[in-house]
């Protein structure tokens, strides 16, 4: 038995990492049963750990435990396993390399571009210069770097690392994230240096109505090249007021969400020097996965109706474009980027123009008229917000370009310009989280196997550091969605370090009251984005993501990271209870336990015809969503509380959470079930355990009249979509389930594939103002994995395997590379009936359960069965 796809805090070979006491984890290859384990950790030859033979099965978070560690140290760690015969095998390799860990590591000078930064101006990208020797045998050069805005760095003409969008997105008031590089192959005799330094989330346009230095004026950078020679001997050249510095290089401006303007032929001067300035936050590493170029798109050439040149990637997306052309010194190239074709066939904006901004930098009042959708009484001119525009201008050469500091969300590019182009010389280029791709679900419905490609599409096209709704009009961590897709995404890709450092970000975000703003991190308008941080359904992110984060990777540690963050929002919840009408608090002997005080935006987007109406802009009370919230988020912190072994915590949370369900009943009991055909109202109470006896019984029985009478069409919004269909099969009913999954009417998530999605729409109707690329809803996939293949991680080393087949499917299948091993599920119809092949990794074991109530443990192997 070998130990395979060695990872060191869920990162595979993290240079730069800022833990300490790392974990290791690993899969196993061959044999049955790991029953014992080795692993020896060392620097430079030096044991610093052995644990010796470990008597266990254990194969993920196993805490390094040797010599305690220091910035810089690179350890060579190896692991060998004993099978279920105590043989060992093949000892297996991997690293990692700690990066610089306290504020005395750092000796570079944060530098700024030597100018004052004046209102109303958007600058130049910044370029930088350093010019330095190695005479000297290089053992290994490492690069740390992070800035306040956007870097690309170039060394000896060639780009350093892979990290696009560098350092990431934060709350730069809070935490600045830094990057490692192994320099040490670019390295010559004589070498150059090179910086460019752009506004980023620091200083661009950012949220849904695109304001300006929300962190600052002065974007910053942080430079630090340590040169271990192999004399052991250590030289640093690090940013400092010795840099040449100027601002002609040829990207005239530069903005995450507006665009680039590139002049080619132009090259940097660096005829200045740089300025020194201060920064208070010192860096850390994000211990997460680099946002990188992925998958390449050729483009196809439409000519629409009114002549218009328009190329089509064939797939919605996030991300850049690139492209080669030859006009005459000066002529220019317009390039337009947008979702979708409108109705005449014709290039489109205006599903990501919701919002128009003043040119100029705007104010506190200005926030509220926009916020209010009071455009028409700004004053001054406005502008689409946001761009998404290139505007090119050619230096009479063959040039070729790629977009560096913004990115995109498109299908279409629309092109303006005199200079003659090809179509097979432009390319888009998806940018995203690099996760590793984890889960498959595939099934003799193409419809439903293009639902799963739109899904993972649009997750891609969010995941850039921190998941966002959608990649062109807001592009914001909204926690809502965050949590409800939470076990998708971590089927779909190995999310774990994203979601890890997302967390980060949302304990940066929380504050004195215990809530956090309802997106993180801060993009300004803290009027609108702090009040709607109490709404249930996303402030109970900063407890769900952690729960089901525990559940699916049994992950503790992450639960005591985030313990204060859970406890403080908990206690929020509980000094916010009761209801705002005195009179209906007072007929209520539940009081204390009934919660609908604060902003809640309720089951958001449901289709159309059913959802809440927002009256005199006033949003209706969310008693039962709020009421319904307190009691699943109190049960998920009573188990939490349980598990870290605080007693009388989870006392409290306790008695809360069964409050909360008599309060539920009281409130919308009383007559013995729920009456009504709104899904999600009848979904919620089943999916968290409000109900018992009859009334669960009755409930169950009017979901499945109103699926019936809605005609098997989707009716929940964010919240309930991911239980709709996992409730309608737990009560015995997956041929509903299947009936709403493949239904091909509006509105539904086939619906949306008929018209041609190739990712998912965040409204079900695919509205003229909504994005087309929003996960949301794609909730729906963790049901094809538990539901459908019946695939779920039951424990430390453990499978539950229950599939149903049903529907119109003759066969499915699914696959998922979990924290313990790939395991597979598929069934296929036979005329002996339905064939089940399981197949189940090295060193864990499953239960699998037919419908037909059989159960069997297995073990590793491959497993079939027919019923």
């Amino acid at each position: 038995m070998r130990a395979v796809h060695l990872q060191t805090e869920y990162l595979t070979e993290p240079l730069g990492l800022g833990i300490t006491n790392p974990r290791f984890y690993w899969n196993c290859d061959g044999g049955v049963t790991q029953t014992a384990y080795q692993i020896v950790a060392k620097r430079n030859e030096q044991i610093l750990w052995d644990s010796g033979k470990v008597l266990s099965p254990r194969m993920s978070h196993i805490s390094y435990e040797g010599i305690p560690l220091h910035s810089r140290d690179r350890v060579e760690w190896s692991v060998t396993l004993w099978d279920e015969n105590d043989q060992p095998g093949e000892t297996a390799k991997s690293w990692f390399e700690l990066g610089l860990l306290d504020s005395s590591d750092w000796t570079a000078q944060w530098i700024t571009g030597n100018y004052n930064p004046r209102k109303n101006i958007r600058y130049p990208v910044d370029c930088f210069q350093k010019k330095f020797r190695v005479e000297k045998s290089i053992d290994r050069a490492r690069l740390y770097i992070t800035a306040c805005g956007l870097y690309e760095v170039h060394l000896n003409g060639q780009r350093v690392g892979d990290f696009v969008l560098a350092p990431g997105c934060t709350d730069y008031r809070k935490r600045i994230q830094y990057q490692t590089y192994d320099i040490t192959q670019l390295l010559g005799t004589s070498n150059v240096l090179e910086i460019s330094l752009a506004d980023g989330w620091y200083r661009g346009s950012i949220g849904c109505f695109g304001p300006t230095n929300v962190y600052g004026r002065k974007t910053k950078l942080l430079c630090q090249l340590e040169l271990i020679y192999s004399d052991g001997r250590r030289e640093t050249v690090s940013s400092n007021k010795d840099w040449d510095w100027s601002n002609d290089g040829p990207i005239r401006f530069a903005d995450l969400k507006d665009g680039e303007i590139y002049e080619a032929g132009r090259s940097p001067s660096y005829a200045g020097k740089a300025a020194v300035c201060k920064e208070t936050v010192v860096p850390t590493a994000s211990n997460n996965v680099m946002v990188k170029r992925r998958e390449r798109f050729p483009a196809k050439l439409i000519v629409t109706p009114k002549g218009e040149n328009v190329l089509d990637f064939g797939q919605n997306l996030a991300g850049f474009l690139s492209f080669s052309i030859q006009g005459q010194k000066g002529q220019r190239v317009r390039l337009l980027f947008g979702e979708k074709l409108d109705e005449q066939g014709e290039f489109t904006q205006k599903n990501i123009h919701k919002h128009h901004k003043p040119v100029k930098e705007f104010g506190k009042l200005t926030e509220l008229l926009l916020m209010f959708g009071m455009e028409n009484k700004i004053r001054g001119e406005l502008q689409p917000t946001p761009k998404q525009e290139i505007q090119f201008i050619c230096s009479g050469e063959k040039d070729r370009y790629q977009m560096s500091f913004s990115v995109f969300g498109f299908r279409y590019v629309k092109v303006e310009t005199e200079v003659p182009f090809c179509a097979e010389d432009f390319e888009a280029i998806a940018v995203y989280s690099a996760l590793e791709e984890t889960g498959d679900f595939i099934c003799s419905n193409p419809l439903v196997n293009q639902l799963v490609r739109n899904t993972r599409w649009s997750m891609k096209s969010n995941f850039l550091d921190i998941p966002t709704d959608c990649p062109t009009r807001e592009r914001l961590g909204w926690l809502g969605e965050g949590q409800t897709f939470f076990l998708t995404a971590n089927h779909l890709m190995a999310a774990a370090p994203f979601y890890r450092k997302w967390l980060a970000d949302i304990m940066d975000a929380q504050k004195k009251s215990g809530k956090a703003s309802a997106v993180v991190p801060y993009v300004g308008f803290e009027m609108l984005y702090g009040s709607n941080g109490s709404s249930v359904g996303w402030a109970d992110a900063m407890v769900l993501i952690p729960y089901r984060y525990w559940k699916l990777y049994g992950d503790v540690e992450i639960l005591k990271e985030c313990y204060e963050m859970m406890r403080r929002y908990a206690e929020f919840m509980i000094a916010h209870t009761g209801q705002k009408n005195k009179k209906a608090a007072e007929r209520n002997p539940f009081n204390k336990y009934t919660y609908e005080k604060g902003f809640h935006l309720g089951e958001w987007l449901e289709p159309e015809d059913v959802q809440d109406k927002i009256v005199g802009g006033k949003m209706p009370l969310q008693t039962e969503v709020c009421t319904a919230y307190l009691h699943y988020t109190m049960t998920c912190m009573m188990k939490i509380a349980h598990v870290l072994g605080k007693t009388e915590d989870e006392k409290r949370y306790r008695s809360y959470a069964d409050g909360a369900k008599k309060a539920y009943d009281w409130l919308y009991l009383q007559n013995e079930t729920i009456d009504t055909d709104r899904q999600a109202k009848l979904v919620r109470p089943l999916a968290f355990g409000l109900l018992d006896g009859n009334k669960k019984e009755n409930v169950q029985k009017r979901l499945v009249q109103a699926v019936e009478r809605r005609q098997y069409r989707i009716g929940t919004g964010f919240l309930s979509t991911p239980f709709v269909l996992p409730v309608l099969t737990e009560m015995g009913r997956p041929d509903l389930a299947y009936k709403m999954l493949e239904n091909e009417e509006t509105p539904g998530w086939l619906y949306e594939v008929k018209q041609g999605a190739t990712t998912m729409w965040e409204d079900w109707e695919g509205s003229e103002f909504a994005s087309l690329n929003h996960y949301a809803q794609g909730a729906v996939c963790q049901w094809l994995f538990e539901g459908v293949a019946g695939i779920r991680v039951d424990g430390e080393n453990h499978f539950t395997i229950t599939p149903h087949p049903g529907g119109t499917l003759t066969y499915a299948k699914g696959s998922y590379r979990s924290l313990y091993g790939n395991v597979e599920s598929s069934w296929q119809r036979t005329a002996e009936g339905v064939k089940l092949t399981v197949t189940i990794p090295a060193n864990t074991t499953a239960d699998v359960k037919l419908p037909t109530g059989r159960m069997q443990s297995v073990c590793a192997g491959t497993h079939t069965y027919f019923f």
